[in-house]
């Protein structure tokens, strides 16, 4: 049986990140942090052996995507709008001053939505992942996310919520910059979830693998 390791990692820090400025959508660079969080990131993840990888096509994710090419010259990579962010309307490039969100956000259930069809869809019906799945022998496959923030820890929470799977406390915390979160799938159920638990946002951190 294939069981796949799915490496979900937020894009490095920008400096709306930094200055509480609400991104959505906006294209953003990454500020220098980002660029060093986003090389460390790469460094902790060069001796993965992966089989593909997804980002999102907001510069902010494809410019940390770009650190991980570097150490992975080799690797497919498949640039999805569907990994985009939340739109998030008139309130992108300003600071929040109000919780509640205004009717150009894109709806909660509808964003969910999305993010469900990018991984039922684009994820799991894709060409790479099906070969994958043909394989008989026992063995684990790595696959590579890199996108943002809010998208991730509301894919982490829907599969729990609408996919049945036992994701525990996972998707509740903050996704860092350039944290690690690595989902285990074994016929498409999720057997373990180590939410943001390799931290490559610190500059000083220590790499920890989680398997």
């Amino acid at each position: 049986m294939v069981v796949l390791h799915i490496y979900l990692v937020r894009h490095g820090e920008t400096d709306e990140n930094r200055q509480g400025i609400v991104q959505g959508q906006l294209e953003t660079n990454l500020n220098a942090t980002g660029r060093e969080q986003s090389r460390r990131m790469a460094q902790a993840l060069k001796d993965v052996q992966f089989v593909h990888a997804f980002v999102s096509n907001l510069g902010r994710a494809v410019e940390s995507a770009a650190a991980v090419m570097k150490v992975h010259p080799t690797l497919k990579w498949t640039v999805h709008p569907g990994l985009r962010e939340r739109y998030l309307g008139e309130l992108q490039g300003k600071k929040r001053s109000s919780a509640e969100n205004p009717p150009s956000v894109e709806p909660q259930e509808q964003y969910v939505q999305r993010i469900l069809q990018w991984w039922d869809r684009d994820l799991f019906d894709c060409e790479i992942l099906q070969q994958q799945f043909e394989s008989d022998r026992d063995e684990v496959r790595n696959v590579l996310v890199i996108g943002h923030g809010s998208y991730l820890s509301n894919l982490v929470k829907a599969l729990g919520s609408h996919k049945g799977y036992d994701v525990g406390l996972a998707g509740k915390g903050k996704a860092y910059n350039t944290g690690i979160t690595v989902v285990e799938i074994s016929d498409r159920h999720a057997l373990r979830v180590e939410w943001c638990n390799i931290r490559t946002s610190n500059i000083s951190m220590e790499w920890k693998r989680v398997w």
